[in-house]
């Protein structure tokens, strides 16, 4: 709603824009008055929305991630204004040709949240049919739906030598599912067995980005579009730094993620605007109706509860102060490029992301952990046991016959999700959703096949190159 301090403030000030009416507004130091605001407001979505047009890709259908939240409330309503053509516009442009709306319901996971996902589903029958609405409960992901093969039913099993001893490495074995929890029981049992409240909001997130990406695919999206504002950008680019997500982080805060899937583009349309600009836009357009609560493990909990929660204090408390602090951290957001070698062929298991290479060996040199020795780490790497070199990967000592071989899970995953498995124990490890299993699996025959026919490879090198020429 419209601040009445700013309101009195700003009455005997002209408009910055038009310069004839008083201002009504103050947005950092600028005064507006109404018309001008929304104007300003909704040119900014149109300019990133430009971006399409001069996108590789072509215009297609968009799936809208609304959680119910303020900003994605807004972004489902400039998209509807952008998706029919004006007659009074000069250039009549369809920005935006089919968009549907997906919402993940997280109900089980926060009971309080129930009813809103049923008036978020009412509200969009009502005032928006134009939208086809997509509604799906979070414990959905342990369905074989969500997973590539439409069938994958394994899980990832804890072998000896895990976190639980303090170290990193987590070996583990891909075994078949008999567990006859519902779906409901195994969301619950795999986020209570976690013990940080970071490590909960980091999976949590990753598991709806996995299934919004799975819903864009099974309906023919070529464009993923998420609602987040300026602020929410700059707190992500903090606390992901501070997590270790530095690698990935331009593709994760960037305005439009071409790189991450080659099949689909995340695109971020509503990075110029502030929260407050947002606020202002849904209270001027008479939407705040259909605004939820947002709730997560952090709500209403002290400042030191997680890193994410830490950092959206700190800079919200900052920006009281410094107006400018937010829109400064996103520009030089906007400077950060991915990494010119980075391999988009290797992702992790669990956030879909791009990781670095040997993140094992740099892991070490910085970590303050007892050292094995050389050769008892090497027989380590291959069987997965310090007791025995099985070729097969099994575990003599412990009495596992399994020909499935143990694989170290964390060579399958970011330097971010490595530091978050370690606040998760073995019910937590076999909880993990299908596609993270999956993944697992899929990449650790993929790296067995290859070393076996590492020696048959033929590789070019420059200088045999230049010799034959």
């Amino acid at each position: 709603m419209v601040s009445s301090t700013n309101t009195t403030k700003s009455t005997k000030k002209p408009c910055c824009k038009c310069k004839t009416e008083n201002a009504t507004l103050l947005i950092r130091q600028a005064y507006y008055c109404q018309s001008c605001f929304m104007f300003v407001f909704i040119g900014k979505y149109r300019s990133i929305l430009l971006r399409l047009r001069n996108n590789d890709r072509k215009n297609g259908k968009v799936l809208l991630a609304c959680s119910g939240g303020p900003s994605s409330i807004a972004m489902v309503n400039l998209t509807k204004n952008f998706m029919r053509v004006v007659p009074s516009e000069k250039k009549k442009v369809q920005l935006i040709p089919e968009a549907i709306v997906c919402h993940i319901d997280e109900s089980t996971l926060f009971e309080s949240t129930a009813k809103s996902s049923e008036k978020l589903a009412q509200d969009f029958k009502e005032h928006y049919p134009e939208f086809e609405y997509f509604s799906y409960r979070l414990e959905q992901v342990f369905g074989p739906e969500f997973t590539k093969s439409d069938t994958f039913d394994r899980i990832l099993k804890s072998t000896s030598g895990g976190v639980e001893n303090g170290e990193y490495e987590h070996y583990v074995k891909c075994v078949q599912s008999n567990s006859a929890k519902s779906q409901a029981e195994q969301l619950k049992e795999l986020f209570t067995n976690i013990k940080k409240t970071t490590a909960k909001e980091d999976l949590l997130w990753n598991i709806k980005m996995e299934m919004l990406v799975t819903v864009a695919r099974r309906e023919g999206c070529p464009y993923i579009f998420m609602a987040d504002s300026a602020t929410r950008q700059a707190i992500k680019m903090i606390s992901m730094t501070s997590k270790g997500r530095g690698y990935s982080v331009a593709l994760d805060v960037s305005v439009d993620n071409t790189q991450s899937f080659k099949d689909l583009c995340i695109m971020r349309p509503m990075k110029d605007m502030l929260a407050k600009e947002i606020g202002f836009y849904n209270h001027f357009s008479n939407v705040t109706q259909f605004e939820t609560l947002p709730y997560n493990f952090s709500t209403m909990m002290p400042g030191k509860t997680s890193i994410d929660r830490l950092t959206e204090e700190f800079i919200v408390s900052i920006e009281r102060e410094f107006p400018s602090t937010v829109s400064t951290i996103c520009r030089t957001v906007m400077k950060l490029t991915p990494s010119a070698n980075m391999d988009l062929t290797k992702t992790c298991a669990i956030c879909l992301m791009p990781f670095e290479a040997d993140i094992g060996a740099w892991r070490q040199h910085i970590t303050v952990t007892d050292v094995l020795d050389a050769d008892e780490s090497k027989i380590k790497q291959t069987s997965g046991c310090g007791d025995c070199s099985n070729p097969d990967g099994g575990c003599c000592s412990s009495g596992n016959t399994d020909k499935e071989p143990r694989v170290d899970m964390n060579k399958f995953l970011c330097y971010s999700c490595q530091v978050n498995l370690k606040d998760y124990n073995e019910v937590s490890v076999a909880s993990l959703p299908p596609y993270v299993a999956e993944n697992v699996c899929d990449q650790s025959r993929d790296s067995r096949l290859l070393s076996q026919i590492k020696d048959f490879l033929i590789e070019d090198s420059d200088d045999e190159q230049d010799e034959e020429h």
